[in-house]
C-alpha cells in the first residue's frame, strides 16, 4: 500500500509545479520589462535631443533650464561633441538595500540557493557586461556615446554600480542641427526598481509554493490514513480468510464508513457469506447424496447376497427386479442430484425469451389431463389480460410439471386440481391448489428441502419419490428472482408460484 500513498504524493506534488513554473517565467517577465524599459528611454532621450537641436550650438545654461523642466525617473546628459558632460537632470541614485528587501528574506534565500543550478542549466550563456564606470570618469566614451557623436542612436546596458544586483540601461540619442551632430543626450535608467518588484512577486510565489508543499503532504497524509490504511486492513482480512489448505477459517469485517472502500469492504464480507453459504450447501449435499445412495445400494448388496443362495428360479428373478429398480432409483437419484447441482449454473446461460404464462399453461394442463384421465380433473384459471415473463420455456414447463406432478400425486380419486394465473403488481402469481390431505404443520418448512419426502399411505401410487422435485423447483424460480411457497388451503395444499413480470408483447 506504500506505493499508493507515494503515488497520492507524486499526484498532488504536480499542483507543486504551478508556483515553480510562475517563478520560471518571472525571468521571461523580466527580461520584457527591462525591454519595455529600454523602449521608453530611447523616445525620452530622442524628445530632448530633438529640443536641444533646434539651437545651432548646445548651451550649457539652456540644456540645464530644459533638463530642470523634465520630469523622469531617467537620469539625462547632455554631452558635446568630446564627450564632456555640460547638463545632468540628476546623480543617478544608488539604490540603498534595506534589510526588508525581499532578496533578505529567509524563505528567498533558500529558494534561490535551490533554482539556482536549475536555472543555470534552463538558461543560455550571455556575454559579460561592463561595470558601469560613467559617475567617475570624466568623459563618456562608451559604445552607445560614441556611436550617437557619429550620429547614430547608441544603446548598452551596463552593470549598476554599488554591488546591486541591477543594470544601468543607457540609450545615446545624437543632437542635430542643420544636418550637423553638435553634441548627445545620454538617457539612463536602473532596473532596481523592477528587480525590487520581482524579487516581491517572487517571494510570494515562494510562500505559494510552500504552502502548495504542505497542502500536497496533508492531503497524501490524509488520502493514506482514509485510503490505505483501509486496504491495508482488507490485505490483512484476505490473508486471514484462507488457511493454508484453502478452506475459510474467517469472515471479512464489514466497514461502516459511508464511501467506496465501505463499499468494497460489504461487497467483500457479502461475497464471503455467500461464499461459506455455498461451501456448507456443498458439503449437507455430499452428506445428503451419500446417506440417500446408502439405502439402495444396501439393497442391492442384500439381494445379491440373496441371489447367490437361492436356487428357485422365481425367487431369483424376485431379487433381480428388485436389484433393477433400485438402479433406477439411483440412476433417477443421480439425475435429481445432478439437474439441482448444475441449475444455477444453466440458468445463466440459457437464452430467455418472452412467454406467455396463460398460454404456456394451458399446454402444460392439457398434458396432465391426457395422463391422468378421469381420476384427477385438472381445472385452469387464465389470466384476463397477457402475463408475460422472461424465461426459459424449458425451465418453467419443468417447474410446472413438478408442482403439478406434486399436487396430482396427492390428489384423491376424482380429486380436481386447480390451477390459477394473476397479475400482483411487478409479478406474476401462478397457484396449483389440490384437494388431497394437505401438509403437516411439522413439515411446512420443509417440504422444499433436498431429499424430503412425506407421502401419507393414501397417495403412495407409483414409482417412489427422490425428494428433490421441489427442491429443483425452489432453485429455478429463485434463480428468476422469484419466490415459490407451500400453504394448507381450505382443502388440500396450495403451491404460489412468483416470477417477475415482463413486458407484454
Amino acid at each position: 500500500m506504500k506505493r499508493i500513498a507515494i503515488r497520492l504524493l507524486a499526484f498532488n506534488l504536480l499542483l507543486v509545479f504551478l508556483p515553480v513554473a510562475g517563478v520560471l517565467y518571472l525571468g521571461a517577465y523580466e527580461a520584457r520589462l527591462e525591454s519595455g524599459e529600454a523602449r521608453s528611454i530611447a523616445e525620452q532621450a530622442r524628445i530632448v535631443a530633438a529640443a536641444l537641436g533646434r539651437d545651432a550650438a548646445l548651451n550649457p545654461i539652456d540644456a540645464d533650464e530644459l533638463l530642470a523642466r523634465t520630469r523622469s525617473e531617467v537620469r539625462f546628459r547632455v554631452l558635446d561633441t568630446a564627450g564632456r558632460v555640460i547638463a545632468d537632470s540628476r546623480p543617478l541614485p544608488q539604490p540603498q538595500t534595506s534589510r526588508g528587501s525581499p532578496r533578505h528574506n529567509t524563505l528567498y534565500r533558500i529558494a534561490v540557493f535551490l533554482a539556482r543550478p536549475v536555472l543555470r542549466l534552463m538558461t543560455p550563456p550571455e556575454p559579460p557586461l561592463d561595470v558601469d564606470l560613467y559617475d567617475s570618469a570624466d568623459r563618456l566614451l562608451g559604445p552607445e556615446v560614441r556611436a550617437s557623436l557619429g550620429g547614430r542612436e547608441g544603446s548598452d546596458k551596463k552593470i549598476s554600480a554599488g554591488g546591486q544586483r541591477s543594470v544601468t540601461l543607457y540609450r545615446a540619442e545624437p543632437v542635430i542641427n542643420g544636418g550637423r551632430v553638435i553634441g548627445a543626450v545620454l538617457a539612463s535608467a536602473s532596473t532596481y526598481p523592477i528587480l525590487q518588484d520581482l524579487y516581491a512577486v517572487r517571494l510570494s510565489v515562494m510562500r505559494i509554493f510552500v504552502a502548495a508543499l504542505v497542502a500536497a503532504f496533508l492531503v497524501s497524509v490524509f488520502f493514506s490514513t482514509t485510503i490505505v490504511r483501509p486496504l491495508r486492513q482488507l490485505r490483512r482480512d484476505a490473508r486471514r480468510v484462507l488457511d493454508r489448505r484453502g478452506g475459510l477459517r474467517g469472515h471479512f469485517k464489514g466497514s461502516t464508513r459511508r464511501d467506496e472502500i465501505g463499499e468494497l469492504s460489504r461487497a467483500l464480507e457479502r461475497i464471503m457469506r455467500r461464499l461459506d453459504g455455498h461451501l456448507r450447501f456443498i458439503e449437507t449435499f455430499a452428506t445428503d447424496v451419500s446417506h440417500e445412495l446408502r439405502n439402495p445400494l444396501a439393497s442391492i448388496r442384500n439381494a445379491t447376497e440373496m441371489l447367490a443362495e437361492v436356487d428357485d428360479p422365481a425367487d431369483r428373478r424376485r431379487f433381480v427386479q428388485m436389484i433393477e429398480q433400485e438402479v433406477a432409483r439411483m440412476e433417477k437419484l443421480l439425475s435429481g442430484v445432478r439437474e439441482i447441482s448444475v441449475i444455477d449454473a444453466r440458468l445463466a446461460r440459457e437464452e430467455h425469451a418472452p412467454l406467455e404464462l396463460g398460454a404456456l399453461l394451458a399446454k402444460i394442463v392439457d398434458g396432465f389431463r391426457l395422463r391422468e384421465g378421469e381420476r384427477v380433473r385438472f381445472e385452469l384459471a387464465p389470466p384476463g389480460a397477457p402475463l408475460v415473463v422472461d424465461a426459459s420455456e424449458d425451465r418453467l414447463i419443468q417447474v410446472f410439471e413438478n408442482v403439478l406432478d406434486n399436487a396430482a400425486s396427492f390428489s384423491p380419486a376424482g380429486g380436481v386440481v386447480r390451477v390459477g394465473v394473476r397479475a400482483d403488481g411487478s409479478e406474476a402469481v401462478i397457484s396449483v391448489e389440490d384437494e388431497g390431505p394437505g401438509i403437516p404443520e411439522a413439515h411446512i418448512g420443509r417440504i422444499f428441502d433436498r431429499f424430503f419426502t412425506y407421502r401419507p399411505a393414501a397417495a403412495r401410487r407409483g414409482s417412489r419419490h427422490t425428494g428433490l422435485g421441489l427442491a429443483i423447483v425452489r432453485a429455478i424460480v429463485a434463480g428468476y428472482g422469484g419466490s415459490v411457497t407451500g400453504t394448507n388451503g381450505g382443502r388440500g395444499a396450495v403451491f404460489e408460484v412468483r416470477l417477475p413480470a415482463g413486458e407484454k408483447r
